[in-house]
């Protein structure tokens, strides 16, 4: 009977030992994080708008953090590359993404090429802010407002087309929504680039196409092309003349971009990730860099950006069934 009670009240100790211990060793580990330079991968090109953006993330994450955030470009099959890449690295907070909304389309259009699930396959950082696209037209061949632009898709004699940078691109289904809910039709035309897309409808190729804002602006300044709506809840900083696609009855399509994780990285060290996220997006010189880069900037935390691709996931699915598209 004492052997037994010795024995409990041993197993009790070592159960508090190891309490202690492990408990110490997380506050060591969340302390010293990071104690090394973090990667954050961009899954496209050098030298594009969402690189521009993410490099803008990736300088002042390092001050923050005091350890170089170093990026590294990893594009290819419209982001699905460096999206694998990210989702089988270690959780251990030393790889991250700086991501776009294209990574919630890829596994809804081509799902046996993208075979993550977005709402288990990553820790959600945070949302940067939104990237508003514009639907742009050539002033020559295309009527001057949007309402007139919607009549004339409605006609089946116009024949009207529109440009993308690619099937199951942001571009592709913006429009493809905006279809929907008009009641117009347009033939699709898919490009590889956004400049491509936009270079066709300055040539009078294509009718119309979904650009990001900073692309369209130079050519809307100067008269070469003409910005019918902007799909972002607020009117452009750089353009407040402009009116958004809201004001004028559309629902639009919602592009962001955010930092990610792998799966199962440790809360505290997320948690860590996520406030120095969180202090960059609201810095007032950074908020203008990014919105020179063509961002809105609104910072979503963890829960938040959960909660939000759990929606968008439904919404963005809803579209590309109604609208049959597929890569597969």
């Amino acid at each position: 009977m004492i052997l037994q009670i010795f024995r409990l009240r041993a197993l009790r100790l070592l159960q508090v030992v190891l309490v202690v211990l492990t408990t110490g060793l997380s506050s060591l580990a969340l302390a010293s994080y990071p104690d090394k330079p973090i990667r954050m991968i961009i899954p496209w090109p050098p030298g594009g708008g969402s690189d521009v953006l993410g490099r803008i993330v990736a300088k002042h994450m390092s001050d923050v953090l005091g350890q170089p955030v170093v990026v590294e470009n990893r594009a290819g099959a419209t982001g699905l590359i460096g999206t694998d890449m990210l989702v089988k690295s270690a959780p251990d907070g030393y790889t991250i993404v700086f991501i776009a909304d294209s990574y919630i389309v890829s596994p809804l259009v081509s799902p046996k090429t993208a075979r993550y699930d977005v709402n288990k396959d990553f820790t959600n950082i945070g949302m940067v802010g939104f990237f508003p696209l514009v639907l742009v037209v050539n002033p020559q061949n295309n009527p001057g407002d949007l309402k007139q632009f919607i009549q004339k898709g409605k006609d089946p004699a116009s024949k009207m087309t529109y440009s993308s940078w690619g099937i199951g691109s942001s571009s592709h289904l913006a429009t493809e929504m905006f279809l929907a809910q008009t009641g117009s039709q347009m033939l699709h035309v898919p490009f590889q680039g956004a400049a491509p897309a936009m270079t066709a409808v300055l040539g009078g190729q294509v009718d119309s196409v979904f650009v990001p804002a900073v692309v369209a602006l130079p050519h809307h300044n100067a008269g070469k092309a003409k910005i019918l709506g902007v799909s972002s809840q607020n009117r452009l900083a750089a353009a407040p003349q402009l009116m958004t696609m809201v004001e004028q009855g559309v629902q639009s399509w919602i592009s962001w971009m955010g930092v990610l994780g792998p799966a199962n990285i440790p809360t505290d060290l997320a948690d860590k990730l996520t406030a120095a996220l969180k202090a960059v997006v609201e810095n007032p010189k950074v908020r203008e860099e990014l919105t020179r880069g063509g961002l809105d900037p609104n910072f979503m935390n963890q829960k938040q950006l959960t909660d939000f691709v759990r929606s968008e996931n439904i919404r963005v699915g809803d579209v590309v069934k109604n609208a049959k598209i597929s890569i597969d």
